[in-house]
């Protein structure tokens, strides 16, 4: 049996607190009732934090979800947001880590220079023993992975969901880790929408952007300021293909059963669409897999 989850991007609710408050409860009771079983609220820009009472009003209200809030750990301010938290996860069971590297763009200068891989180590150190479930992103410290998880073998790693890197999820499980994914995905959307919202996601990869260089492109930091030619959006298209799972509900729920076949226990899926509809039948291709 293979666990679902959802991942929420507050940055998608405004920058009102008191909005994205609400809009995250809205997002739990939707997890809640889709069946899935698990909520990653994403690492963004410092508005975006979860606070530890509205931490405790998610796990007291939705005591059937498993709430995992997600940290930074380059952040200079890790110490203290883990302060804050460890004590409320401890007191509920329903509770979880996700300790990321933490994206360059959501970082100020000098936390980017902090290394990825001593800075995942450190926090993980701080909650051994004290968190339940703790996953840990896998996106900038994949050469010191093995290290990470023969250090500590009960943190789950969570990889960034690539067509063509499913072998290195499988080798982790052969190794006895068991392995979680983060996908984007849509359900029945028209995938000149799906490129268009998921191109900049795409054009982050190193691998898209030397590719793009080697074809004679001028890469974009943006599709949406690009002389997007016919050719940069059928090889971005391609691009976002591999990373994420589009298309009918079939065609899903064969995609999540294939992730299952490389050994994965875990898939955290971030609607590309942030609607209802698709959270409840992401629910619903997690129930078939």
């Amino acid at each position: 049996m293979i666990v679902g989850g959802k991942a929420t991007k507050r940055s998608r609710f405004g920058q009102d607190i008191n909005e994205q408050i609400a809009k995250t409860l809205e997002a739990t009771k939707l997890v809640s009732q889709s069946g899935l079983r698990v909520h990653v609220i994403d690492a963004e820009w410092r508005v975006n934090d979860v606070s530890p009472s509205e931490l405790e009003q998610m796990l007291g209200l939705y005591p059937n979800i498993k709430t995992i809030v997600t940290l930074a750990a380059r952040r200079r301010d890790v110490d203290q947001l883990l302060s804050l938290y460890l004590p409320v996860i401890e007191e509920f069971g329903n509770a979880g880590l996700c300790v990321v590297a933490g994206n360059r763009s959501y970082l100020d200068g000098d936390e980017a220079l902090q290394s990825a891989y001593k800075s995942v180590k450190r926090v993980l150190e701080q909650v051994r023993g004290r968190v339940a479930r703790v996953l840990v992103g896998v996106e900038g410290i994949e050469k010191g992975l093995n290290e990470l998880l023969s250090s500590h073998p009960d943190v789950t790693p969570l990889f960034l969901y690539d067509e063509e890197k499913l072998d290195v999820i499988e080798e982790c499980s052969t190794q006895g880790f068991e392995g979680a994914v983060y996908v984007p995905y849509a359900i029945d959307k028209p995938h000149a929408d799906v490129i268009r919202a998921l191109a900049d996601y795409a054009l982050r990869r190193k691998w898209l952007r030397k590719r793009l260089l080697d074809m004679g492109f001028e890469v974009p930091q943006t599709l949406a300021t690009a002389r997007a030619s016919p050719k940069l959006i059928e090889v971005i298209g391609e691009a976002v293909s591999r990373l994420s799972i589009c298309g009918p509900m079939d065609e899903v729920v064969k995609s999540i059963r294939r992730l299952r076949g490389y050994g994965v226990t875990m898939v955290v899926g971030l609607p590309i669409f942030e609607e209802p509809g698709q959270v409840l039948a992401f629910g619903e291709c997690i129930k078939r897999a």
